[in-house]
């Protein structure tokens, strides 16, 4: 692992704790901020693909899919703007869906430090299989209160982003030895 790598997971995984602990802390207003953000950024990127669409209209190879792809995301953004609730709604499905792929790939790490000899590998996978179960609650659970769920995630994503601080700085360590 070089320097580039590890100052990259370092801040990926300071992240993961700030930010879980203010989603933690203030579920409501993370929910209300991640649905508005989301609304105005697919509401921005359909405005330039329809923009797109008229500046370079007589090019068919390049914007024919652009006028359909830009309408599309101005209508996903300005319901994101217009029924927050709606698509708070599904949150726990889309919270659940990351958390299944975050605990797959903490497993996979996992696995990668029992091959290095690494002793407690298996602290390391329990926790992700934790990180799978709950993601798995919220997949087969989606109606789930929404602050319950933001809550749950914001300590799943710091305890997330404590894990792979130790992992970072096990693996380093590891390969400082070798």
């Amino acid at each position: 692992m070089n320097k580039k790598e590890l100052v990259s997971q370092l801040i990926t995984a300071v992240a993961y704790i700030a930010v879980g602990i203010v989603v933690t802390l203030n579920p409501e207003a993370s929910s209300n901020l991640l649905c508005r953000g989301i609304g105005i950024g697919a509401l921005a990127y359909g405005a330039f693909c329809i923009l797109f669409y008229f500046i370079r209209r007589g090019d068919d190879d390049i914007s024919r899919f652009t006028l359909p792809v830009g309408i599309a995301f101005a209508a996903v953004g300005a319901f994101c703007l217009i029924a927050p609730r709606v698509v708070l709604s599904i949150l726990p499905l889309m919270f659940g869906i990351v958390l299944l792929i975050d605990g797959a790939g903490k497993l996979g790490r996992a696995l990668e430090l029992r091959r290095m000899g690494f002793a407690r590998w298996s602290l390391i996978a329990m926790v992700a299989g934790l990180i799978m179960f709950f993601g798995l609650c919220f997949v087969m659970q989606p109606g789930m209160a929404v602050d319950m769920v933001a809550r749950l995630f914001g300590a799943l994503l710091a305890a997330d982003g404590a894990i792979e601080l130790y992992f970072t700085f096990r693996v380093y360590r590891l390969n400082k030895d070798r």
